[in-house]
Protein backbone atom coordinates (compact mmCIF):
# COMPACT_ATOMS: atom_id res chain seq x y z
CA UNK A 1 0.00 0.00 0.00
CA UNK A 2 2.74 2.48 0.96
CA UNK A 3 4.73 1.80 -2.23
CA UNK A 4 1.58 2.16 -4.32
CA UNK A 5 0.85 5.49 -2.66
CA UNK A 6 4.41 6.63 -3.44
CA UNK A 7 4.02 5.47 -7.04
CA UNK A 8 0.75 7.40 -7.34
CA UNK A 9 1.90 10.58 -5.56
CA UNK A 10 5.39 10.86 -7.03
CA UNK A 11 4.36 12.06 -10.50
CA UNK A 12 1.73 14.42 -9.06
CA UNK A 13 4.25 16.04 -6.73
CA UNK A 14 6.82 16.28 -9.52
CA UNK A 15 4.26 17.95 -11.83
CA UNK A 16 3.64 20.50 -9.07
CA UNK A 17 7.40 21.06 -8.69
CA UNK A 18 7.36 19.72 -5.15
CA UNK A 19 9.83 17.35 -3.51
CA UNK A 20 8.99 15.77 -0.16
CA UNK A 21 11.55 13.87 1.86
CA UNK A 22 12.34 12.71 5.34
CA UNK A 23 15.54 12.03 7.19
CA UNK A 24 16.45 10.75 10.63
CA UNK A 25 17.87 12.88 13.45
CA UNK A 26 21.40 12.06 12.22
CA UNK A 27 20.65 13.46 8.75
CA UNK A 28 20.35 10.17 6.87
CA UNK A 29 17.66 10.39 4.17
CA UNK A 30 15.00 7.73 4.67
CA UNK A 31 12.80 8.40 1.64
CA UNK A 32 12.06 11.01 -0.99
CA UNK A 33 9.24 11.50 -3.47
CA UNK A 34 8.43 14.04 -6.18
CA UNK A 35 10.77 16.57 -7.77
CA UNK A 36 11.57 20.26 -7.39
CA UNK A 37 14.34 20.26 -10.01
CA UNK A 38 12.62 18.31 -12.78
CA UNK A 39 14.69 15.17 -12.34
CA UNK A 40 13.63 11.56 -12.15
CA UNK A 41 15.58 10.64 -8.99
CA UNK A 42 14.25 12.35 -5.84
CA UNK A 43 17.06 10.95 -3.67
CA UNK A 44 19.61 12.53 -6.00
CA UNK A 45 17.81 15.87 -5.72
CA UNK A 46 18.02 15.74 -1.93
CA UNK A 47 21.76 15.06 -2.21
CA UNK A 48 22.22 18.08 -4.51
CA UNK A 49 22.61 20.31 -1.46
CA UNK A 50 19.09 20.63 -0.07
CA UNK A 51 20.20 19.55 3.43
CA UNK A 52 23.18 20.95 5.30
CA UNK A 53 24.69 19.76 8.60
CA UNK A 54 23.60 23.03 10.27
CA UNK A 55 19.98 22.55 9.20
CA UNK A 56 20.06 18.94 10.45
CA UNK A 57 21.36 20.12 13.84
CA UNK A 58 18.68 22.80 14.17
CA UNK A 59 15.82 20.53 13.06
CA UNK A 60 17.04 17.63 15.23
CA UNK A 61 17.03 20.06 18.16
CA UNK A 62 13.29 20.49 17.57
CA UNK A 63 13.16 23.70 15.54
CA UNK A 64 11.30 24.26 12.28
CA UNK A 65 13.78 25.50 9.70
CA UNK A 66 13.13 27.16 6.35
CA UNK A 67 16.04 27.94 4.05
CA UNK A 68 16.48 29.17 0.50
CA UNK A 69 19.18 27.39 -1.45
CA UNK A 70 20.71 28.15 -4.84
CA UNK A 71 20.96 25.07 -7.06
CA UNK A 72 22.47 26.22 -10.32
CA UNK A 73 20.35 29.16 -11.45
CA UNK A 74 17.36 28.02 -9.43
CA UNK A 75 16.26 29.13 -5.99
CA UNK A 76 14.77 26.32 -3.89
CA UNK A 77 12.82 26.94 -0.68
CA UNK A 78 13.13 24.03 1.75
CA UNK A 79 11.07 23.72 4.95
CA UNK A 80 12.21 21.18 7.56
CA UNK A 81 9.78 20.11 10.30
CA UNK A 82 10.81 17.90 13.23
CA UNK A 83 8.51 14.99 14.09
CA UNK A 84 8.50 13.99 17.73
CA UNK A 85 7.86 10.52 19.04
CA UNK A 86 6.68 9.31 22.41
CA UNK A 87 8.46 11.22 25.13
CA UNK A 88 8.89 14.29 22.93
CA UNK A 89 12.20 13.26 21.35
CA UNK A 90 12.72 14.19 17.68
CA UNK A 91 12.63 10.92 15.72
CA UNK A 92 12.74 12.24 12.18
CA UNK A 93 12.46 15.37 10.12
CA UNK A 94 10.09 15.80 7.19
CA UNK A 95 10.88 18.38 4.56
CA UNK A 96 9.34 19.95 1.49
CA UNK A 97 11.29 21.63 -1.27
CA UNK A 98 9.87 23.80 -4.03
CA UNK A 99 11.45 25.81 -6.82
CA UNK A 100 10.61 29.48 -6.10
CA UNK A 101 12.73 30.98 -8.90
CA UNK A 102 9.79 32.16 -11.04
CA UNK A 103 7.78 33.39 -8.06
CA UNK A 104 10.74 35.49 -6.87
CA UNK A 105 11.21 36.94 -10.36
CA UNK A 106 7.52 37.87 -10.55
CA UNK A 107 7.67 39.46 -7.09
CA UNK A 108 10.66 41.57 -8.13
CA UNK A 109 8.78 42.72 -11.23
CA UNK A 110 5.68 43.98 -9.37
CA UNK A 111 7.19 47.31 -8.14
CA UNK A 112 8.42 48.09 -11.67
CA UNK A 113 4.99 47.28 -13.06
CA UNK A 114 3.33 49.57 -10.51
CA UNK A 115 5.74 52.41 -11.33
CA UNK A 116 4.95 52.01 -15.03
CA UNK A 117 1.20 52.49 -14.53
CA UNK A 118 -0.22 55.94 -15.30
CA UNK A 119 -0.90 58.14 -12.31
CA UNK A 120 -4.54 58.38 -11.14
CA UNK A 121 -4.33 62.18 -10.73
Amino acid sequence: MKQRLNDDLGPLLADAGLLMFEYDADGFVVRAIGSCLGGSDPMLEVRSGLVSPEVVRRAAAGRSVTVQIAVGRRRISVKHEPVRGAGGRVERIVATAIDVTKARARARGVPALIRSLPSAS
